[in-house]
C-alpha cells in the first residue's frame, strides 16, 4: 500500500497512538520502514536537514532497537519532554542525539528524566570547524556512564589551534581513536 507524503506525515502524528506493521514509504523527504511488534523500525533519507525523530511536549517514550540515518539529528529532544529512555539506537549518519533549543523562550518547559543506555561513537571520520569535535557535557548529579569511543577520529580544520574533546562527567571506554578525543 502507496501513501502520499501527507498521509504519511499523518501516521507519524498518529503514532503515539497507533503501530504501523509492515508498510514502507519511499518519497523525497520520508523513507520508514516498520515490521510487527518486537520487530524493527528504520528511518532513513529524511533529506538533508531532516530529523529523524523530533519529540516535544512529550512523557513515557521509548525508543529501543532502531536504526536512524538522517542528515540532521537522528533524534532531536524539546522542551516540555520527560521521561525518556533510549537504547540500542543505532545512529548514522546524522548529529546524533540532541537535547536542544533548551532556554530561547522565556517561559520554555524543562526537559526532564532523560535516559540514554550504552552510547557507541564507532568509525567516525572526518573533520570540524571548531576545535572542539567532541562535547560530552553531562550533569555531576547524573553522569554519563558506558559510554564507548571507537575510532573516533575528527580533526579542526582550522589553524593556530589543535583538535580536543570537552568531556564533563562522563565515564567510559576509548580504543583507537585519536589521543586528543581519548576522553577516558
Amino acid at each position: 500500500m502507496a501513501y502520499t507524503d501527507n498521509a504519511m506525515r499523518a501516521l507519524f502524528l498518529l503514532a503515539l497512538f497507533c503501530v504501523v506493521h509492515g508498510e514502507k514509504e519511499e518519497s523525497k523527504g520520508i523513507d520508514a520502514k516498520a515490521s510487527g511488534p518486537g520487530g524493527s523500525f528504520e528511518i532513513t533519507k529524511l533529506g538533508a536537514s531532516g530529523n529523524g525523530i523530533h519529540m516535544g511536549d512529550s512523557s513515557g517514550i521509548t525508543i529501543t532497537n532502531t536504526v536512524i540515518g538522517v542528515g540532521d539529528d537522528c533524534i532531536s529532544i524539546g522542551p516540555g519532554t520527560s521521561k525518556v529512555n533510549i537504547t540500542g539506537v543505532t545512529c548514522g549518519p546524522g548529529h546524533g542525539i540532541s537535547i536542544g533549543s533548551l532556554g530561547r523562550y522565556k517561559d520554555e518547559k524543562d526537559v526532564t528524566d532523560i535516559n540514554v543506555k550504552d552510547v557507541t561513537f564507532k568509525n567516525i571520520t572526518d573533520t570540524s570547524s571548531t576545535p572542539e569535535a567532541v562535547s560530552l557535557l553531562c550533569t555531576a548529579k547524573i553522569p554519563c556512564t558506558g559510554v564507548t569511543m571507537d575510532d573516533v577520529n575528527v580533526e579542526y580544520s582550522g589553524t593556530n589551534n589543535k583538535t580536543m574533546a570537552i568531556c564533563t562527567n562522563a565515564k567510559g571506554s576509548t580504543k583507537g581513536c585519536l589521543k586528543d578525543l581519548a576522553c577516558f
